[in-house]
């Protein structure tokens, strides 16, 4: 769906007989004219008249973005480190054999 994002509001309360603070989540169907917004960011709602069967929320303004990765360097960077690991595991027990053959008399 585009133009279209879910917020999620949450919220705390009381429970009126167990007097326990419990959490209470709601998602919401708000438009994004611009489509401007990422997963994570904070947004301000407005209502509106139904734009559809599930839409009566208009984002009026993103409160705080959120960071955005760059997912194929973050993944070229793990790969980078995993091969770095195992060529040091391999030295080191290329090392450790070595070692171990050089000390016995």
């Amino acid at each position: 769906m585009m133009k279209t994002v879910t917020v999620m509001v949450e919220r705390l309360y009381k429970h009126p007989r167990y007097k326990k603070y419990m959490r209470a989540r709601k998602k919401y169907a708000a438009h994004d004219e611009e489509n401007v917004c990422n997963p994570g960011d904070m947004v301000r709602l407005k209502h509106s008249r139904p734009l559809s069967r599930t839409k009566r929320w208009v984002v009026s303004e993103i409160v705080r973005k959120e960071r955005i990765f760059d997912s194929d360097a973050v993944n070229a960077a793990v790969k980078e480190r995993v091969r770095a690991e195992k060529l040091m595991r391999a030295e080191a027990e290329r090392g450790f054999a070595a070692g171990g053959e050089v000390g016995t008399p």
